[in-house]
């Protein structure tokens, strides 16, 4: 990568992580080493002993190098992930007033030092939240990524009381978070999902979608053309299919496909290169069909937000919001049964790795 080295703990401390020196295939790319341990280095941080840590589809698209252009790696060594839970061993002072030894957190990673597939983490008090006390670590784990970028999609697209709201692939970790918001959380009316037929259908039925299209056997497009949806979330990079299925004044946000120089500049002023390149990809099939609409569209990229993820932990607690986990790694050590299941494609629900 051409990058230095992470940066030596002071005390010369280290830990046990999933690295990637080179980007790849999982196969190739990623292993189990010992590098520095991250410290507390700003009086907002904590550092996380972490028990468990979660997989995403954007960790395989960061192994193959597909963000590189937009999020350089910093070090010549990479740890993968970004979703941790575990238990806090040491803060800062800032971080003292909130937040205090012994407690248990969960957190979506902003500021990488170094990633989640490792048996410490450090984050800032604007980014985590309270373990809900009624679910495990790897559960915990597998809330964070997902379920912010559920969320604050759903609140983009405007989605409350009465709403009816299209979200596909249901069984994925986005999507079984998204139906249990959208109903529970934001009050919508009637959600419409997309699933395999067998554990895909039943995973959605659990997570309390109204309707469920065996996307293998049935036309999405043709079966819900005309079913004025208020807003369709648009998760597999489908967006330019769904004008027929909004509402006049419709939105559809977009999590997949190539971002926009809006969504880009919203995490601040891209370079040049890379307002060329997003300007040439960008989704004009999916800006036409939603226009034709009369509806939205945008793309937008979550934000790490502990406020959020609290809010979220609330409806945890109270049994409205359920995690799904399809594959358990039982250590770092056998990071592969989770990563291999991840990267597949054909998980249920989350991935995640057990860490103690």
């Amino acid at each position: 990568m051409g990058k230095p080295s992470i940066p030596a703990h002071p005390d010369g401390a280290t830990m046990k992580a999933v690295c990637f020196t080179a980007f790849g295939k999982a196969s190739d790319a990623l292993a189990v080493a010992m590098i520095p341990r991250p410290r507390v280095a700003a009086p907002d941080e904590v550092l996380i002993r972490v028990h468990a840590c979660a997989l995403n589809p954007i960790d395989k698209i960061r192994l193959s190098g597909g963000l590189s252009l937009l999020m350089p790696e910093d070090y010549d060594t990479s740890v993968l992930g970004y979703d941790v839970a575990g238990e806090i061993v040491e803060v800062g002072e800032e971080a003292s007033k909130s937040y205090s030894v012994g407690d248990e957190v969960f957190v979506r990673l902003a500021a990488m030092k170094w990633g989640a597939m490792a048996e410490y983490a450090v984050a800032s008090t604007k980014e985590i939240a309270k373990k809900p006390s009624n679910i495990s670590f790897a559960e915990a784990a597998s809330i964070p990524l997902a379920g912010l970028t559920a969320l604050q999609s759903l609140r983009r697209g405007g989605v409350k009381k009465g709403s009816k709201v299209f979200i596909p692939g249901g069984a994925g970790g986005v999507g079984s978070l998204a139906i249990q918001i959208a109903k529970n959380m934001l009050k919508a009316a009637h959600v419409c999902t997309t699933a395999s037929p067998g554990a895909g259908t039943d995973l959605c039925k659990k997570a309390g979608a109204d309707r469920i299209i065996d996307y293998r056997s049935e036309n999405v497009a043709e079966v819900l053309a005309g079913e004025d949806f208020d807003f369709a979330f648009d998760t597999m990079n489908q967006a330019a299919t769904f004008g027929g299925l909004l509402k006049r004044g419709g939105k559809v946000v977009s999590i997949s496909g190539t971002p926009t120089i809006e969504a880009i500049s919203a995490k601040g002023p891209p370079p040049l290169l890379v307002r060329a390149f997003m300007f040439a990809s960008r989704n004009r099939a999916a800006e036409r069909a939603v226009g034709k609409a009369g509806g939205s569209w945008e793309y937008i990229f979550m934000k790490p937000d502990g406020k959020d993820l609290a809010e979220i932990a609330n409806y945890i607690e109270s049994g409205e919001i359920v995690p799904f986990i399809d594959t358990e790694a039982p250590s770092l050590d056998e990071f592969k049964v989770a990563v291999d299941k991840l990267f597949s494609g054909r998980s249920k629900g989350k991935c995640v790795v057990k860490v103690v």
